[in-house]
C-alpha cells in the first residue's frame, strides 16, 4: 500500500496567508469605491484613459484578484490590495477625490501631465505607506496640504508646475525619508522652512520660479547629500554660506534671478563633482574665486550679471570640460587670460559689459568649437588674431565698442557659418577683405564707426541672407556698386 501524505502549512504562515486574505478582501470594496470616485471626478478623459474602469455584476473578481487590479494604470500587490495608480499624459481633466486618502496600502500616485485642477486633497496626508506623489504639470491650485508632512515614508515630492500659493509648508521637514522635493514653476511665497535641513537625505530640490524671499536658514548647512539645486528665479537674498564646500555630491548648483549678495564663496572649489553652476544675474560683488579652476567636471559656469570686479582668474583654463563661460556684465578688469584657450571643448564664451583691457588672445583661436563669441563694450586694443578663420564654428562675433584696430583678418571669409559679426565702434583700418560673399549665413554686418577705407567689395551682394548691413562713419571710396 502507498502511503498517503497530507501536506500543512506551518500554524504561523497559515496565519498570516489567512490574514492576507482578509485584509485584502476587507480593504477590495474601499478601494474600488476610491477609483470609482477618481473616475467619477474626472470631467474628460479624451483618450478613453478610463473608460475600463467599470463593474459589472458577478466580476468584482477575476483569478483570485480584485477586478481593479487590471485596470489601466493600476497594480496591486500579491494580496489584491492597490499599491499604484500610474496616469501618465492621459490629458485626464476635473478635480482629485479626496478618497483616494482610503487606499492606505498606495505607495505610488503619478499623475504627470495630465489637466487635473482644484486643490490638492489634505485626505492624501493619510497614506502612510506613500513612497512618492507625482502632480507634476496640471492645475492644481491653493496650498499645499501641511497634512503631506503626515507621510512618514514619503520619498518624492513632485508638485513642478502648477499654479500652488502659499508657503513652503514646515510640516514637510517631517518626511524624513525624502531624497527629492520638486515644487518649481508655481506661485509659492514666503521662506523657506528654517527646519529644510532636517531633510538630511534630500538628494534633488528644485523650488525654480517662484516668488520665494528671504535668506537660506542656518539649518540648508545640513543638507550635504544634495546632488541637485534648483532655487533659480525667486527673489532670495542673502549669501551663499561658505558650508556650501561640504555639498562634495554636488552636481548642479542653479540660484540664476535673484537678490543673492555678498561674495561667490570660495569653498565652491571644493564640489568637485559640479557640472554647472548658474548664479547669474544676482547681486554678488568681490571676486571670482581662483579655486573654482578645481571643478575640473564643470560644463557651464554661468556668474554673468551680478558686481564682480576682479580680473578672470587664469586658473579658469584648467576647467576643460566647459561648453559655456559666461562672465558678461560685471566689472571685471585687466586682461583676458592667455589660459582660456585651454578650453578646447568651449561653444560659448561672453565677456561683454565689463572693463577688460588689453589685446584679444591668440590662444582663443584655439576654441575651435566656439560658436558664440561676446567682447563688446570693454576697453580691448590691438589687433584681432590673424588666423580668427581657425573658429570654423563661429555663428557670432561680437567685438563692437572697443578699441581694437588694424585690419580686419582676411582669414576671417573661413568662417561659414557666421550669421552676426559685430565690429562696429572700434579703431579698425584697411579694406574689407575680399570673399566675404562666401560668408552665406550671414544675417547682421556691422563695421560702422571705424576707421577702413578702400571700395566696398561687390562679393557682398552674394551674402543673400544678409539683412542688416552697417558701414557708416568709416573711409569708404567708390560708389555702393
Amino acid at each position: 500500500m502507498v502511503a498517503r501524505h497530507t501536506w500543512l502549512l506551518p500554524p504561523v504562515l497559515a496565519v498570516c496567508l489567512a490574514a492576507a486574505l482578509l485584509a485584502a478582501d476587507a480593504s477590495a470594496p474601499l478601494h474600488l469605491e476610491a477609483l470609482l470616485a477618481f473616475k467619477k471626478a474626472v470631467t474628460a478623459d479624451p483618450l478613453g484613459a478610463l473608460s475600463g474602469w467599470t463593474v459589472g455584476a458577478g466580476d468584482a473578481v477575476r483569478g483570485g484578484v480584485p477586478r481593479h487590479c487590471n485596470w489601466t494604470g493600476v497594480a496591486c500587490d500579491g494580496a489584491g490590495r492597490v499599491t499604484s495608480i500610474q496616469l501618465l499624459q492621459t490629458q485626464l481633466q476635473g478635480a482629485l477625490t479626496p478618497f483616494l486618502g482610503n487606499i492606505s496600502t498606495l505607495q505610488l500616485l503619478d499623475l504627470t501631465e495630465n489637466g487635473f485642477t482644484g486643490a490638492i486633497p489634505p485626505q492624501l496626508g493619510r497614506l502612510g505607506e506613500l513612497q512618492q506623489l507625482i502632480l507634476t504639470e496640471n492645475g492644481f491650485a491653493g496650498g499645499i496640504p501641511r497634512e503631506l508632512g503626515d507621510l512618514g515614508s514619503l520619498q518624492l515630492l513632485d508638485l513642478t508646475t502648477n499654479t500652488l500659493t502659499g508657503v513652503i509648508p514646515s510640516s514637510l521637514c517631517n518626511c524624513s525619508a525624502m531624497w527629492a522635493l520638486g515644487l518649481g514653476i508655481n506661485n509659492l511665497t514666503g521662506q523657506l522652512p528654517s527646519c529644510i535641513g532636517d531633510l538630511d537625505k534630500l538628494q534633488i530640490f528644485s523650488a525654480f520660479i517662484n516668488n520665494l524671499d528671504g535668506e537660506l536658514p542656518p539649518s540648508f548647512a545640513k543638507l550635504t547629500q544634495m546632488k541637485s539645486l534648483d532655487l533659480s528665479t525667486n527673489k532670495l537674498s542673502g549669501s551663499i554660506p561658505p558650508e556650501i564646500g561640504n555639498f562634495s555630491h554636488l552636481w548642479i548648483l542653479q540660484l540664476l534671478g535673484n537678490r543673492f549678495s555678498g561674495q561667490i564663496p570660495s569653498e565652491l572649489g571644493r564640489c568637485t563633482n559640479l557640472t554647472r553652476l548658474n548664479i547669474y544675474s544676482n547681486r554678488f560683488t568681490g571676486a571670482i574665486p581662483r579655486e573654482l579652476g578645481e571643478l575640473v567636471n564643470l560644463e557651464a559656469l554661468r556668474l554673468y550679471d551680478n558686481a564682480l570686479s576682479s580680473e578672470i582668474p587664469s586658473s579658469l583654463g584648467r576647467c576643460t570640460k566647459l561648453l559655456s563661460l559666461g562672465l558678461s556684465m560685471n566689472q571685471l578688469t585687466g586682461s583676458i587670460p592667455p589660459e582660456l584657450g585651454e578650453l578646447r571643448s568651449l561653444q560659448t564664451l561672453t565677456l561683454h559689459d565689463n572693463r577688460l583691457t588689453g589685446t584679444v588672445p591668440t590662444s582663443l583661436t584655439n576654441l575651435v568649437n566656439l560658436t558664440y563669441l561676446s567682447l563688446s563694450n570693454n576697453s580691448l586694443s590691438g589687433p584681432l588674431p590673424e588666423n580668427i578663420g581657425s573658429l570654423r564654428n563661429l555663428g557670432k562675433l561680437i567685438i563692437h565698442s572697443n578699441s581694437l584696430s588694424g585690419p580686419i583678418p582676411a582669414s576671417i571669409t573661413n568662417c561659414t557659418l557666421l550669421s552676426n559679426a559685430s565690429m562696429s565702434s572700434n579703431e579698425l583700418t584697411g579694406h574689407l577683405p575680399a570673399g566675404l560673399g562666401q560668408l552665406q549665413a550671414l544675417v547682421f554686418f556691422s563695421v560702422g564707426n571705424n576707421s577702413l577705407s578702400g571700395s566696398i567689395p561687390k562679393d557682398l551682394l552674394d551674402c543673400v541672407n544678409l539683412r542688416t548691413l552697417v558701414l557708416a562713419s568709416n573711409n569708404f571710396t567708390g560708389g555702393l556698386w
